[in-house]
């Protein structure tokens, strides 16, 4: 198994118990490291509290940051640094670089084979180089606008050039006619009843 930098007892003894700011670091570090597949408990928390031990010593040097900020700057360039190690020249400045390296370690499956070498300072073994460089995006298919004309509605009404148009608007001339004499007979009924 590799060797990472610093064990949990040295981190733990430069830390005071009672620093709320920094176990919320802590506890964020190892959400995102948990984010990117890496599935040991012994592991994820090692490599968390190395993470966590260098961004407590650069600390200093930006007071005016918080904790959770600092840590996870110290994160982003700790995996940017093995990435670029591992033969991915992307970088990792960008959210789409970012997006491109995790989708890579998911590729070259990190958690089931590689994770004991994820962040170590090992050197990344050749098949895990070769899984995630044979990764890449695709592009989707584009967007085309058509010139097709649009399909005519059908509403159900008869058309003009219909054979049985003329004979379809009688019946309709002699419903509605129909319906108007069968109203004005109610009306005239009702007007006789009352008078």
């Amino acid at each position: 198994m590799p060797e990472h930098r610093a064990t949990i007892s040295q981190v733990h003894a430069s830390r005071s118990p009672t620093d709320q700011a920094w176990d919320e670091a802590l506890s964020r570090v190892e959400g995102y490291l948990r984010a990117h597949h890496l599935e040991s408990r012994w592991l994820l928390t090692q490599l968390a509290a190395t993470i966590i031990a260098e961004a407590r010593a650069g600390a200093p040097r930006r007071a005016a940051e918080e904790p959770v900020a600092i840590a996870m700057r110290v994160t982003h360039a700790r995996i940017g640094a093995w990435l670029a190690r591992a033969g991915d020249e992307s970088g990792w400045a960008h959210e789409r670089d970012r997006a491109h390296g995790r989708l890579a370690l998911v590729i070259a499956n990190l958690p089931g084979r590689w994770s004991d070498y994820f962040l170590s300072a090992e050197p990344v073994p050749r098949e895990l180089a070769a899984a995630m460089a044979s990764f890449q995006f695709q592009p989707g298919p584009e967007l085309r606008f058509s010139n097709m004309p649009p399909a005519p509605l059908e509403f159900g009404f008869d058309e003009a050039g219909d054979p049985q148009a003329g004979r379809h608007g009688a019946w309709l001339l002699v419903r509605a006619a129909s319906s108007w004499l069968i109203v004005v007979g109610l009306i005239g009924v009702a007007w006789a009843a009352s008078h």
